[in-house]
Parts: structure tokens; C-alpha cells; sequence
């Protein structure tokens, strides 16, 4: 049984842990089996997988590699923090010269790919393709300065078997931002069209809320979990 587990932790500027929240995920979307369908089917370029990204333009999906030696960005959710940009890979073929070398790849800001965080309130449909209200990175108002999106801990203990998806975010904004739901978006490429984009594969609802201070840190915690 595959399942995961959902924990908010709201960090106060002396480091203590102010308020802990642990939940079941229940809410892994149609992005999440779309792109494990585009890997395992092994999908080509000819014939690609359209899926809507987070914008809500489809885009073709493939999981094909002209060069053997390069691995796809599919599902990539391991992120470094803020506006830094992560380098996916595409799958285009690499010829000579730096320009088609510079082609081989794009960046993604690190805030887009990983953990996130948002504002809706809005009940979870299995074809959400989006944030209900995502807050993006920054330190100004309604903003979070996004962390690395890191993964970490894996291992297996009868009859589990586990690993964990963590993100910080810090409150810098001025003012108090409540967190009313958490996701999850993973990168999808195209050879033919030599870009990257993120696709939403998790989002859950966080009952209540939970009210992070301005100086305040969030930590959230995926752990996907398999039990036998």
C-alpha cells in the first residue's frame, strides 16, 4: 500500500517549534500518474503525452534521450531555493559547438519545482492542475522566501518502507501569512521542444489553516511511505 504523510511545523525566530501539524496525504493527482505513465511507457518524442501545466497550457510530454548518458527531468521535484535556477535536461541530442551545448538544458527558478505553499481554500479534485492561490518567493507583502526543496531519510524497517520531501519557508513579509494548503510540483520535458515545466502532482487542504508570523519559519514534510 503506498501512502504518504503530511507534517507543518511553524518554527518561531528562537528556533522552537511553536505548533506541529501531522495529516495523511490523501490527495497525490492526475500529474503525479501522468508522468509515472510517461516513464514507464516510455513515451517518444514522435508520439508524445500532452498534460496542462500549472498554467493551464498543455504541453507535450516525452520520456525520450538522444543522449544515452543524460537522464530526463521527469518528476524532478528536488529544488535549490528561491530564484536560483536548476538545470533540467530535456532530452535534446548534444552536438558540437557551446551554443547547442547551451540548448541541452534550461533553468527553472527552484521556487517553482518541490514542496509549495498557498493561500486557497478550495476542496481537491483529482484533475487539479494548480495551486488554489500559490504564494510565490519573496520578502514583501503575502510573500515566503522559498528554501531548498530536499530529500533525505530513506529507509526500510519492516514493514515499511519510507523516505522524506522537506521544504522551509521563511516569513520576511511584515506580517502574519496563513497557510491553507501544501502541493507538490514536479518537472516534465520535451525533447522536440527542448523546455521543462512544472506539472502539479500533490495538493492537500490544511484544516484550519496555520498562522505563520512575520520572522517565522514553516517546515513542510512529505514522507511517502509503502507498507506490506
Amino acid at each position: 500500500m503506498f501512502t504518504a504523510k503530511l507534517i507543518l511545523e511553524r518554527i518561531d525566530k528562537e528556533g522552537n517549534i511553536a505548533e506541529r501539524r501531522v495529516q495523511q496525504s490523501r490527495s497525490f493527482l492526475k500529474g503525479f500518474i501522468e508522468l509515472l505513465y510517461v516513464a514507464h511507457a516510455q513515451i517518444a518524442d514522435a508520439t508524445p503525452y500532452p498534460m496542462e501545466e500549472i498554467g493551464g497550457v498543455a504541453k507535450d510530454v516525452d520520456n525520450q534521450s538522444a543522449d544515452s548518458y543524460k537522464t530526463k527531468c521527469n518528476l524532478k521535484m528536488g529544488a535549490c531555493p528561491g530564484h536560483s535556477q536548476d538545470i533540467c535536461h530535456p532530452g535534446c541530442a548534444n552536438s558540437s559547438g557551446v551554443q547547442s551545448i547551451l540548448m541541452d538544458m534550461c533553468g527553472v527558478e527552484g521556487e517553482l519545482i518541490g514542496i509549495q505553499v498557498g493561500t486557497g481554500v478550495g476542496a481537491v479534485t483529482p484533475t487539479d492542475i494548480a495551486m488554489g492561490t500559490r504564494i510565490v518567493h519573496g520578502n514583501t507583502a503575502g510573500t515566503f522566501e522559498y528554501g531548498g526543496c530536499e530529500f533525505s531519510s530513506l529507509s526500510f524497517v519492516n514493514p515499511n518502507g519510507e523516505f522524506t520531501i522537506r521544504r522551509y519557508f521563511t516569513n520576511n513579509s511584515g506580517g502574519a501569512i496563513t497557510v491553507n494548503e501544501v502541493g507538490i510540483h514536479a518537472a516534465g520535458s520535451s525533447m522536440g521542444e527542448r523546455f521543462a515545466w512544472q506539472f502539479l502532482i500533490a495538493r492537500d487542504i490544511v484544516g484550519g489553516g496555520i498562522v505563520v508570523a512575520d520572522t517565522e519559519l514553516l517546515k513542510v514534510t512529505y514522507t511517502p511511505q509503502i507498507t506490506v
